[in-house]
C-alpha cells in the first residue's frame, strides 16, 4: 500500500467521519493535513492538499487573513456528519459532504486566547482528483441551501 495513502487513512481515523468509503477516508486525511497547515500557518503545506493554486485560493486567503491579524489557530479540526460518494471514477471522485469546524481557539497578537464562533453544519460538494498517484482536492462548492 502506498505510504501516503496509508498515512491519510490513519489521519482519517483520527479526524473521524460518517462514512468509511475509501474516498471519504482520503478526504479525512486531507482535512487533517489542511488543519495542520492552518495551525502551523504553512501556506505551502496547505497548497499541497489541492490540485492547483485556483483550488487552494480560498483557504490560502483565510490563512493569510489570520496571519495578517496576528491570530494563531490551535486545535483546529473538522467534524463530519456525512460523506457520500456521488460519483467514483479511477482519477476523480465527487463527494457530498456535511461538516463543520469543531470548537477551535485562536491566540491573538496580544497573547490572549479566544474561541472562534461556533460553526454550523454545512453541505459541500468536494471533488477529489488523482495527481501523480496521490489524491488532492480539486474543488469545493456549497449549494445555496447548504446549511444542514
Amino acid at each position: 500500500m502506498d505510504s501516503v495513502l496509508a498515512l491519510l487513512w490513519l489521519l482519517a481515523a483520527w479526524v473521524g467521519g460518517a462514512d468509511d468509503h475509501p474516498a471519504c477516508l482520503v478526504l479525512g486525511g486531507l482535512d487533517a493535513a489542511r488543519a495542520q497547515a492552518f495551525v502551523s500557518s504553512d501556506e505551502q503545506r496547505l497548497a499541497d492538499v489541492y490540485t492547483d493554486e485556483r483550488a487552494a485560493r480560498p483557504d490560502v486567503a483565510v490563512l493569510r487573513s489570520y496571519r495578517e491579524r496576528g491570530l494563531r489557530l490551535h486545535g483546529m479540526r473538522l467534524e463530519r456528519r456525512r460523506c457520500q460518494v456521488a460519483s467514483d471514477d479511477p482519477d476523480r471522485v465527487v463527494l457530498d459532504v456535511v461538516d463543520r469546524l469543531a470548537p477551535t481557539t485562536v491566540r491573538t497578537a496580544d497573547g490572549s486566547w479566544r474561541r472562534l464562533p461556533r460553526d454550523e453544519w454545512s453541505r459541500h460538494t468536494v471533488v477529489l482528483r488523482r495527481v501523480d498517484d496521490a489524491w488532492r482536492i480539486a474543488s469545493v462548492s456549497s449549494p445555496r441551501w447548504s446549511r444542514r
